[in-house]
C-alpha cells in the first residue's frame, strides 16, 4: 500500500511513495546461491564425491558435510539421506 509523504512539493500536493518489502535473509542467500549453482551445473554425484574427498572417505563425515546447514545454503536445496 502506498503511503503519502507530508513534505511540501512545488504544487503544494503530497507525493505518493511506494515501499518495498525485503525478502528474508535465508531466502535471499538461497536464491543467490541457486543462481551460482545453476551456472556451475553440479550434479549430486559430484557434490557427494567432493564430500568424500573432503571427509577423507569416512561415511559419518560425508553425512555431516552433505546434510549441514552450510551445504543447504550453498546449494539452495536441502539434501536428505535415508538409509
Amino acid at each position: 500500500m502506498a503511503k503519502r509523504t507530508a513534505g511540501k512539493t512545488s504544487g503544494g500536493t503530497t507525493v505518493r511513495r511506494q515501499g518495498r518489502r525485503v525478502m528474508p535473509a535465508l531466502r535471499r542467500t538461497a536464491k543467490r546461491a541457486r543462481v551460482v549453482a545453476q551456472k556451475a551445473q553440479l550434479t549430486l554425484g559430484e557434490v557427494i564425491a567432493a564430500a568424500f574427498d573432503t571427509a577423507g572417505g569416512e561415511m559419518s563425515g560425508v553425512l555431516e558435510l552433505v546434510t549441514s546447514p552450510q551445504m543447504t545454503r550453498a546449494l539452495g536445496r536441502r539434501i536428505v539421506v535415508e538409509g
